[in-house]
C-alpha cells in the first residue's frame, strides 16, 4: 500500500508534467531549488491530524499549495483537485473549506506570484 505523501507527491509530479499548465515539480514542506526560472510549482504538506465524526477513526488534513507567476489559469484549481481526488493508491477528498488566495513577489523583481491553498483529507482506519 503506497503512503499518501508518497502518492500526492507521484500524483502531483505527474500533473506537472502537462504541457497544459506546465510546473517545476512538486515539493514537500517548501520548495528548495534556489534557480528556478519560474515560479510555478507545488507544495504540499499534512496540516493536522484529528479524529474523525464518528470520533472512532483517524482523519489527517493535507494542504496544497499551487504557485504560479502572475495568476493561476482559470480552472486549474478544480483540475488539481480532481486528479488528486482520483489518485490511486491513498484517498484524499476535498473538503469544505475554501480554496484560500495569497500573493507574493517573486525575489528582486515585481513579478506578483499566486499562491492557492486547497485542504484535503485521508481517512485512517483505526488498527
Amino acid at each position: 500500500m503506497s503512503s499518501v505523501l508518497t502518492a500526492t507527491k507521484s500524483t502531483l509530479e505527474e500533473l506537472a508534467k502537462s504541457t497544459e499548465v506546465p510546473m517545476a515539480g512538486a515539493y514537500y514542506g517548501a520548495c528548495r531549488e534556489k534557480n528556478l526560472k519560474e515560479w510555478n510549482y507545488f507544495v504540499f504538506n499534512r496540516k493536522k491530524t484529528d479524529k474523525a465524526s464518528n470520533r472512532v477513526d483517524y482523519q489527517t488534513f493535507y494542504q496544497v499549495h499551487v504557485v504560479h507567476e502572475d495568476y493561476i489559469p482559470e480552472g486549474y484549481i478544480q483540475k488539481v483537485i480532481e486528479t488528486l481526488e482520483a489518485q490511486k493508491g491513498a484517498k484524499l477528498k476535498a473538503t469544505a473549506d475554501p480554496v484560500e488566495y495569497n500573493y507574493t513577489f517573486k525575489n528582486n523583481t515585481d513579478m506578483v506570484v499566486e499562491i492557492a491553498t486547497i485542504t484535503l483529507f485521508h481517512p485512517e482506519k483505526r488498527c
